[in-house]
């Protein structure tokens, strides 16, 4: 019964770690966060303990596509790590 326990956990942890990416214009960078827009003006910010790869190479205004885990809404707050962050060409 525990090895059915742990898979379970361990199939959730696998779910939860999925990568998502989303792409924008920054809209500001700060200490610990960041926001971008979508083209619909859709607002996403993104929270962080360290700086996600790549953002360093960005600035406002830069189109860049966001991979991370979790969840990011207009509403609600960011719930997950940013993996990387990249700059679009175009």
């Amino acid at each position: 019964v525990q090895s059915q326990t742990a898979a379970d956990v361990e199939a959730s942890s696998s779910t939860d770690a999925e990568q998502k990416t989303v792409s924008g214009t920054i809209e500001s960078i700060e200490d610990f966060q960041f926001v971008i827009y979508d083209e619909d003006d859709n607002y996403y910010q993104f929270s962080f303990e360290e700086t996600p790869k790549g953002l360093d190479k960005v600035k406002v205004g830069d189109t860049v596509m966001v991979t991370y885990t979790g969840t990011v809404s207009e509403v609600d707050p960011f719930l997950g790590e940013v993996i990387s962050v990249d700059k679009v060409n175009g």
